[in-house]
């Protein structure tokens, strides 16, 4: 069940993010060399109020899943976390509009060339509204029910999209670009609104996207109880909360802090390469949240009946499949790194190659983290789970310090700006890969290091060899064309799969293993199960 549950997770948010991706080529083609500096403002202006997001959780959503996962009274679970988010969420809200009016009118500081207020404040909303749809998202979660969670989620790129693809059709009045197509009469005045205020109109399918989950999630949540909240469970998610506090404040912080440093040290242009291309890694990045997802509870549940010998089997099988998994898409991101980008984004975009690299790195090591941080987390021991996350943030922040600037410690070596932040990444990350190891087995005694990765790794440096040599070396290609990079997608597989068979790492078991998860009918059939609703099990709870 673990295994559909994450295929279902993939599945999903790779349709998500590809529709992203979607959005985010029309827009970067349509708007050229604009495009780096409207995706830079956007991405500082969430990252802005992302810093502040921090307040609005503080630990209490793993308290929710933790609790729910563990059998706790689901109204009473609900009541009291809702309470907790409406106090949280209008505590960040007042903070955020508190410390803009203290950079503009006490500081006089402003947001230089990286921001427009306006574009903060939409933004601000988008973050009020994505904290309160995470009350259905983190119930769904909790109860293992990954099908509804999933739905909610694709809903706001399936908003969002096609109202970016709007506002890129729309032209931009700023710099002269025209419409692509010529507006109805009476649509005429929208457009030239929406031409006139580009950036703003473009954050706006932010805030309609993720309205929709707010209404998607509580539709789907309207028959399950809602209690009053019990202030003895409200102590019972703080207990658990509180050792997360500042692990919850350092990681928000750590997680927007490269952009905002990026912002303040150069300017919008290098904001939107780093911006779009950890955009791209997206796709890379649903094998992390999809096992990340399913494992903390279910390692939950296996440590209230104790059972440590199935969290390690499960520990052992999960880094064996994210592996397997991620190597090949991985390989050719690096290896076609300029290809990628132009395709998927545009020429313009082609400074952020070397920065897509080092966070292609960065996506593999965290994703290969994914479930011993899930089995800390199962464990109930978050105040180890917080205190590696800290020294990982801390460090990525001190390393962001040293990078980043233009007169940065490795700017002798070409590597500050978006490269450096980058680079901080991957090397705060390579900490927090061996201690969180040296931490599980300290618990469960699992081994270090498996032998299943370094032949992944084997396989993947075989593939990338036969790819580079048959792609640059050759007369066949005198360009790679979009249709080129997936046949060399599917070549690469077939060799890396063929070395891994070779090294006895993929059997018929793997095999039937992936194509029975692919069965169309067998994951429609979960899905239909998960949504019928229990209506004499929510009773009996």
């Amino acid at each position: 069940m673990i295994a559909r549950k994450s295929m279902l997770i993939v599945i999903a948010q790779f349709l998500t993010r590809s529709l992203g991706w979607v959005g985010l080529v029309v827009l970067a083609k349509l708007w050229g060399g604009f495009a780096p500096e409207a995706l830079g403002v956007i991405g500082f202006a969430m990252s802005f109020v992302g810093v502040f997001y921090i307040v609005a959780d503080l630990g209490f959503g793993q308290a929710h899943i933790k609790r729910i996962s563990e059998g706790k009274d689901l109204g009473t679970c609900i009541g009291t976390f809702f309470t907790i988010k409406m106090i949280l969420t209008s505590a960040m809200a007042g903070i955020v509009l508190l410390a803009m009016f203290l950079l503009e009118n006490v500081l006089h500081q402003g947001f230089r060339d990286a921001t427009k207020q306006s574009v903060v404040l939409v933004f601000l909303i988008y973050y009020v509204l994505l904290s309160i749809q995470q009350i259905a998202s983190y119930t769904f979660n909790g109860k293992g029910e990954i099908a509804k969670m999933q739905i909610t989620s694709i809903f706001e790129n399936i908003v969002k999209v096609p109202l970016m693809i709007l506002v890129a059709l729309a032209g931009v009045g700023l710099v002269g670009l025209a419409p692509v197509i010529e507006w109805p009469a009476f649509l005429r005045p929208a457009q030239q609104f929406v031409a006139g205020h580009p950036i703003g109109s473009l954050a706006m399918a932010y805030v309609f996207g993720i309205a929709t989950t707010v209404l998607v999630g509580f539709w789907l949540m309207k028959k399950y109880p809602w209690k009053k909240p019990d202030r003895e469970l409200g102590k019972n998610y703080l207990s658990f909360a509180m050792p997360m506090f500042l692990f919850t404040i350092i990681s928000t912080i750590s997680g927007n802090i490269d952009k905002l440093m990026i912002g303040y040290f150069w300017t919008a242009t290098e904001v939107g390469y780093y911006f779009s291309v950890q955009q791209i890694l997206q796709i890379i990045l649903v094998i992390f949240v999809a096992f990340n997802t399913v494992l903390f509870p279910e390692f939950s549940v296996y440590n209230a009946k104790k059972d440590f010998e199935k969290i390690n089997k499960t520990t052992r099988t999960a880094e064996r499949y994210i592996s397997m998994i991620i190597i090949p898409p991985a390989v050719v991101i690096i290896l076609f790194v300029n290809q990628v980008i132009s395709i998927m984004l545009n020429s313009a975009f082609l400074p952020a190659a070397s920065t897509l690299i080092v966070l292609t790195v960065y996506a593999l090591l965290i994703s290969l983290m994914a479930p011993y941080y899930s089995l800390i987390a199962g464990l109930n021991k978050p105040s180890i789970y917080a205190k590696i996350g800290l020294v990982i943030c801390l460090i990525n922040i001190t390393l962001n310090l040293l990078f980043i600037p233009q007169w940065g410690l490795l700017s002798p070596l070409g590597i500050n700006g978006p490269t450096g932040a980058a680079v901080a990444m991957v090397l705060s990350i390579m900490v927090g890969f061996i201690w969180v190891r040296f931490s599980a087995k300290k618990l469960t005694g699992i081994h270090l290091l498996q032998t299943h990765t370094p032949r992944h790794i084997i396989a993947g440096v075989v593939m990338g060899l036969f790819l580079y040599l048959f792609a640059f070396h050759t007369t066949f290609f005198s360009a790679i064309h979009w249709y080129h990079l997936l046949f060399f997608s599917g070549l690469g597989l077939v060799i890396y799969l063929g070395v891994l068979f070779v090294l006895r790492e993929f059997t018929k078991k793997d095999l039937h293993f992936f194509l029975d998860l692919l069965q169309p009918k067998k994951m429609l059939s979960y899905i239909k199960s998960e949504l019928k609703e229990q209506k004499e099990d929510i009773k009996n709870k």
